[in-house]
């Protein structure tokens, strides 16, 4: 008897979560949308981005797939649809509960934002590189992970994570060590469902679940127990410069300690609730510039002829800089610089889609008319709440009635021509009309830190080195957590970019 009881609560559990998909689906049709054959379908991490391409070539814009347990979704990558849901009715479409679940495990409860400056890190990893004065393939995008980690560490917590200098590597780094790919890709078929299978459960029901210790779930709890150590530490250390009157620069951190110190009720923030925030800063800080930077290395080492533009551009730049006498450019100085990483953005955006969830009954506008399974031609499509929406940022990038002809291609002439103010009619992202840093109420509030940190990085590696490809290597972007690079052939698990970096 005991074990029929125990049995019977996850028996129970797993039909009222099937009763409500179920009724779910029935009550939200958009059956009239064109799109793959129905099925019980799910992307496979290793799907993405491609699979995002081909259904949007053969059916268009705004279209229906259907996802685990049949569940039908609205899946866009129109910029009005885009814009409506992230800015106009931004309130009214939440991320649903099973993304939320996996934000959670991988950041804690904070918000995703950044802020301050990445010299003295570049300097560091400056040094690393002309260690032996001789050209040699390097993993670029590890450097470049352990460069923006020390970055986002010095600027926003006064904190040195020392990811650079391994020989006092912190267990920070360590943990994140290709945390995303490990526990991204290659997922079971049963992992994929029981991820979406929380989101229909109850909150506390699921911060049991992903503490479950098996798989990708023991994986991220392993780091988020690092993360919010080192966080706590962070904390600690802080709090007693402060109270010794030892403040420091005005960092994110020194915020974070007056709030945690305030008597005010009002503005006074405890432990639990500034934790998170570090932790989302951990890896939302330094990742998707690291993983940016090195999409914009390959780009060069593929078109030496734009390397050594903007090589040009920076020595000119630095003199003009210098007769006036400022002490560094400003991206604004560098329209080579400006105009390429634009196209970097678009073409290598490393969030491949963003879900949302209607909480109530709503009419999504469309830019580009859609037409249906019975060939009508609709403008704008009625939703019901709880209708699941997936936005495609990865085929919105590649959208030749946005982009041009050949949307397809990485080049950063397009920002030069004048062509895109024609076809960009619809404003979404924060920079450029691209959703890299997403858009609208949601946006990543540190896009300008990443630019600006970006910036620093690209300046000083590409006047000081020259980046080829590496011989016999395919590069290929893949879904690792973020639309990253990886070698074909190699340990798929790794995120990578081999290059040969030769000191000039």
């Amino acid at each position: 008897m005991p074990s029929l009881l125990l049995l019977a609560g996850p028996v129970l559990l797993t039909l009222w979560a099937i009763h409500c998909m179920i009724r779910r689906s029935k009550r939200h049709s958009i059956d009239y949308l064109p799109g793959p054959s129905r099925k019980t379908y799910f992307f496979r991490p290793t799907e993405f981005g491609e699979a995002d391409l081909n259904f949007t070539k053969e059916y268009g814009a705004a279209i229906r797939t259907t996802t685990t347990f049949g569940r039908d979704v609205l899946f866009t990558s129109d910029p009005k649809a885009i814009q409506y849901i992230m800015n106009t009715s931004g309130y009214n479409f939440p991320k649903p509960a099973d993304r939320r679940v996996t934000l959670e495990m991988a950041t804690g409860r904070g918000p995703v934002w950044a802020e301050g400056t990445a010299r003295e890190a570049v300097t560091k990893t400056r040094r690393d590189f002309l260690a032996n004065g001789k050209p040699q393939v390097v993993n670029v995008l590890t450097k470049l992970h352990r460069t923006t980690l020390d970055a986002i560490g010095e600027a926003a917590f006064g904190y040195n994570f020392h990811a650079i200098d391994q020989k006092e590597e912190s267990v920070l780094a360590k943990a994140y060590d290709n945390l995303l790919p490990k526990s991204s890709m290659h997922r079971p078929d049963f992992s994929l469902i029981f991820e979406t299978f929380l989101g229909f459960l109850p909150s506390w029901l699921v911060k049991l679940g992903i503490t479950v210790p098996v798989g990708r779930f023991k994986l991220l709890s392993n780091y988020m127990r690092v993360a919010e150590k080192v966080a706590q530490e962070i904390i600690d250390k802080q709090t007693d410069l402060y109270l010794k009157g030892k403040e420091g620069s005005k960092d994110v951190m020194s915020l974070l300690v007056r709030a945690n110190l305030s008597e005010d009720p009002r503005t006074k923030l405890s432990s639990k609730e500034i934790i998170p925030q570090m932790t989302t800063l951990f890896l939302a800080g330094h990742d998707t510039a690291a993983t940016t930077t090195a999409w914009f290395l390959y780009e060069l080492a593929k078109y030496p002829e734009c390397q050594t533009r903007i090589r040009e551009e920076i020595a000119a730049v630095k003199a003009v800089v210098a007769e006036r006498g400022d002490t560094e450019p400003t991206i604004a100085d560098l329209d080579g610089m400006e105009y390429t990483l634009a196209e970097t953005l678009s073409f290598h955006g490393i969030v491949a889609n963003l879900s949302r969830e209607a909480t109530r009954d709503d009419v999504i506008p469309l830019q580009f008319p859609q037409k249906t399974r019975y060939n009508d031609t609709v403008t704008s499509i009625p939703v019901r709440k709880g209708q699941y929406t997936i936005l495609s940022l990865f085929a919105y990038n590649r959208l030749t009635q946005v982009w041009g002809p050949d949307a397809d291609k990485w080049k950063p002439e397009r920002f030069l021509s004048g062509s895109l103010k024609e076809s960009q009619k619809v404003n979404v992202g924060v920079i450029v009309n691209v959703m890299s840093f997403s858009s609208g109420l949601r946006s990543c509030v540190g896009w300008r830190f990443a630019v600006l940190e970006m910036q620093a990085i690209l300046m000083e590696f590409i006047e000081k080195f020259e980046f080829t490809l590496a011989p016999n290597v395919e590069i290929y972007p893949a879904f690792a957590g973020l639309m990253s690079p990886m070698v074909r052939g190699s340990n798929e698990l790794a995120a990578e970019m081999p290059l040969i970096v030769k000191p000039l």
